[in-house]
């Protein structure tokens, strides 16, 4: 089986920058964006992310908004924020160099048991198999295992069958592990998988009872995840557009942003953004007009977001004067935003003051 897969490997590895020349840095950036982004949505932003910060150095001494910045795209930028924390550890406590050994590389923080074993066995040869979602998925139909993905037993289950497999084998670690990661980027996939182009269907048990569809096993959801509402706020005085800076606001963490109101429907709670405390039900008297609603979907969140442009005089004198809030010109917000979802309200913003004007 592991000799089919090579040979498949062989034939349609994908020559990825970030892994040309086993750059443990790349390696590890790369790897930490690639668990929860797709990789052809990754691809354009890890290589502005790496033109802007091209070693463990220029991250540890970048501020925490160029790194998010330069993040933009990838989304989940709390990892933005991790990467940067591991950077500066890396470079107070291993001369900002990652350390060679799967062992060591879990005692750097954010650093979890996936990319340590990533870096170690690209990089540097350690016989330690990673464990992701392809990899479960993978498992789970070629031995029909019925625990659900999402469970911890069922990484578990992966590590017995993989550990003996790397301590014996005659191949590359850092080579197996990609070759398993690709096979579930390109043939195992989660719907429609492309079975017949598997270099390892005969060994698939779930192919050979013709019950692919049954695996993996999905988790049970026992409740259904609830619709959050958040407004944002655009506010513009003689072409200034008003931003606020957060440093602790649920999806905005560290970012600069419009100014908002999130309500949770089953908590009966509002958190405003800023001095307008009560802008839920001023707001008959304080939207100058409506955007377009968007609807966005992240971990366990599922977001209505209602952006709106408010009238001027709705802003007091005690906004433009708070230290939290910065007006800059409409030309440069562009480049100030983060979150995908910010910089779509900003468009949809500025197609409408294209039509009204």
């Amino acid at each position: 089986m592991l000799q089919e897969l090579y040979n498949w490997f062989d034939t349609v590895r994908e020559p990825y920058f970030f892994r040309l020349g086993r750059n443990p840095y790349r390696v590890w950036i790369s790897e930490v964006v690639l668990q929860q982004t797709r990789i052809q949505t990754a691809l354009d932003p890890l290589a502005r992310f790496f033109s802007h910060f091209p070693d463990i150095q220029t991250l540890a001494s970048a501020s925490e908004e160029a790194v998010l910045q330069a993040f933009r795209g990838l989304g989940y930028y709390s990892r933005a924020r991790n990467l940067r924390k591991a950077a500066i550890y890396l470079m107070q406590n291993h001369q900002g160099s990652l350390p060679t050994s799967h062992d060591l590389l879990l005692t750097i923080p954010t650093i979890g048991p996936y990319t340590a074993a990533a870096i170690s066995s690209i990089c540097f040869g350690e016989r330690k198999p990673v464990v992701d979602g392809n990899v479960k998925r993978i498992l789970a139909r070629l031995f029909c295992w019925d625990t659900p993905i999402s469970s911890n037993v069922l990484s578990k289950q992966c590590y017995d069958v993989l550990n003996p497999l790397f301590e014996t084998m005659p191949y590359s670690p850092g080579d197996l592990n990609e070759a398993i990661m690709e096979l579930g980027q390109k043939i195992c996939l989660p719907k429609k998988p492309n079975c017949l182009n598997c270099p390892i269907q005969a060994n698939c048990q779930a192919y050979q009872q013709k019950k692919i569809s049954q695996y993996p096993v999905l988790a049970i959801k026992l409740e259904k995840i609830p619709v959050i509402w958040h407004a944002y706020l655009i506010a513009n005085q003689k072409q200034q557009i008003l931003l606020q800076k957060w440093e602790n606001f649920y999806f905005l963490k560290g970012q600069i942003a419009f100014p908002s109101l999130l309500d949770f429907p089953n908590e009966a709670r509002h958190v405003a953004s800023w001095s307008l405390q009560n802008v839920a039900s001023h707001f008959p008297g304080t939207i100058s007009y409506h955007l377009k609603s968007i609807r966005h979907t992240i971990t366990n969140h599922k977001i209505q977001i209602e952006p709106a442009v408010i009238l001027p005089e709705s802003v007091s004198e005690q906004d433009v004067h708070d230290p939290n809030f910065i007006w800059l010109p409409k030309a440069a917000i562009g480049s100030r935003l983060v979150s995908s979802a910010l910089i779509q309200i900003w468009d949809l913003y500025q197609t409408q003051e294209r039509l009204l004007w």
